[in-house]
């Protein structure tokens, strides 16, 4: 855009695409091992993180207490008697 003479514009900035974020766990001496250079010391694996989730998610006696209640809920439930199951046999 040109400047027009006389007229003052403001500067923005505009996002153009998604932030790409490089969150490096461990530096190598060589290009595929050798001495570490650095080490992310905040670095949790997602195996570790999902591990860690699944486990707290649901104990034993919480899964026996479900178990518990289904037996309920499903002795619970009435099927109605249907009234054409007899015309076909």
């Amino acid at each position: 855009m040109k400047k027009q003479s006389g007229a003052t514009e403001a500067t923005s900035l505009v996002e153009i695409g998604p932030r790409f974020v490089l969150n490096p766990i461990r530096i190598f001496r060589g290009p595929f091992g050798g001495q570490t250079l650095f080490q992310n010391p905040d670095f949790e694996s997602p195996n570790k993180l999902r591990a860690v989730e699944r486990r707290s998610k649901r104990s034993y006696e919480d899964r026996k207490e479900a178990k518990d209640q289904r037996k309920v809920y499903k002795s619970q439930l009435v099927v109605p008697e249907d009234p054409l199951d007899s015309v076909f046999r």
